[in-house]
């Protein structure tokens, strides 16, 4: 595990080793498969901490929900980014496209992660009349999350055409993050409620009645 942890973490950090993991030269076979395990278990390790302001139950339930948001929106997503990838791009495999997207989400789950000891300590400290500040503070760490995995995507695939002797701007990638990001956010709003409001009954899933940007706008004016 500690090699794994090692091998991981220098990918984020160097996009040559990255790209020769994107691109299978000297790969571990067991790499990926810990990885995916680990991005699970930190957007797990967050999701506790978004629910736990109204509970335990709501903290477990969360910490299902924030995993498959992610993993869901990857799914979504990934046959538009192999498309632009074989039409517009270094024709990477479908293979070597999972591992490209798997080390970008990982970037945005250790970034999550190490976050959440102030999410568990707002939540734990934050009266019910605290509600509009968490979220909005959730908001914006996604948000910030979100840039730092679209930074390292474009870096890695730049870094994995060069290693196949190809010349790839970052266009695609960013074009790409910015519909992995729009149909993120619609995820989220369709696996509502994270926190919950105090005055509302806790429940798993409720109907849908506005967006999510004018959810955010009502949010904004009530922190503001």
């Amino acid at each position: 595990m500690g090699r794994y942890l090692q091998l991981w973490w220098g990918a984020l950090l160097q996009p040559r080793q990255a790209a020769e993991l994107v691109l299978g030269r000297g790969r571990d076979a067991g790499f990926f498969r810990f990885l995916a395990v680990m991005v699970v278990a930190m957007y797990a390790i967050y999701g506790v901490s978004m629910g736990l302001f109204r509970g335990a139950l709501p903290a477990a339930i969360s910490a299902l929900k924030v995993p498959i948001l992610y993993v869901g929106t990857l799914g979504i997503c990934f046959p538009a980014f192999y498309v632009c990838n074989c039409v517009a791009g270094p024709r990477f495999s479908v293979t070597a496209s999972i591992r490209l997207l798997l080390l970008a989400v990982s970037a945005n789950a250790v970034a999550l992660c190490s976050y959440s000891p102030l999410s568990y300590f707002f939540a734990l400290t934050t009266s019910e009349g605290g509600y509009a500040f968490l979220i909005f503070m959730h908001v914006v760490v996604f948000g910030l999350s979100a840039f730092l995995s679209l930074a390292i995507i474009s870096v890695i695939f730049h870094a994995a055409a060069a290693g196949k002797g190809k010349r790839i701007g970052p266009a695609l990638a960013w074009v790409w993050g910015v519909l992995y990001a729009f149909v993120g956010t619609e995820m989220a709003w369709v696996l509502r409620p994270w926190v919950g409001w105090g005055d509302i009954e806790y429940t798993i899933f409720r109907p849908l009645q506005e967006s999510f940007i004018e959810s955010l706008l009502r949010v904004l004016k009530i922190v503001f």
